[in-house]
């Protein structure tokens, strides 16, 4: 009598444990990087170079639905607004941000975070302190051989604060904080129907 039960309420909640679903797979090459499953959190930009943040809703062939989720932080706490209803292809990502890269909505968009220490090293990869220091010396040079009335264009100084402005410009050229669609990167949607 028990087997009897056991076995008919076993048939009766196997379906409900069926749970694979869709996902969206953010792959290099063939190398699978993100995983994206029904309610998981993602940021992306659009071709349009709009950024976007959210909560995934359904994943559909081709597309996804998504729900806009706008934080603003305050003093004494936060706010959470959602709005519901959008649907994108995944032919209309762009790009995803970086492991590390923090999208946030600041100034009535989202955008990358650039203060609080979320992009580390960042003055230092993006060449910006390079092209500071570099712009630095030059000025520091010209004024000095000025007051000093020895001032030329062929002294070294000016030779080294170019390196170091040139080596900073070409960190800004290298330095990216998202990963772009199509060449390398590509997103997928593998289908637990497919399986």
């Amino acid at each position: 009598m028990t087997r009897t039960i056991l076995l008919m309420l076993l048939l009766f909640i196997s379906p409900l444990l069926y749970a694979q679903n869709d996902m969206l797979v953010l792959k290099k090459r063939n190398k699978s990087l993100l995983y994206f499953y029904k309610d998981s959190p993602i940021s992306f930009q659009l071709k349009n170079k709009e950024w976007i943040k959210g909560i995934i809703t359904k994943i559909d062939n081709d597309s996804f639905y998504f729900t806009k989720e706008i934080i603003r932080y305050y003093t004494m706490g936060s706010d959470t607004t959602r709005f519901t209803g959008y649907h994108f292809a995944i032919s209309d990502v762009y790009a995803l941000p970086k492991k590390g890269v923090q999208i946030d909505y600041i100034n009535e968009r989202f955008q990358i975070t650039m203060n609080g220490g979320h992009q580390h090293w960042y003055w230092i990869k993006s060449g910006w302190l390079f092209r500071v220091m570099g712009g630095g010396y030059a000025l520091l040079s010209v004024t000095n051989g000025l007051i000093k009335h020895n001032f030329t264009f062929t002294g070294s100084n000016l030779s080294i604060a170019a390196g170091v402005f040139l080596g900073g410009v070409i960190l800004k050229k290298a330095y990216k904080l998202t990963l772009r669609m199509g060449g390398k990167y590509h997103l997928k949607n593998i289908s637990a129907r497919q399986n």
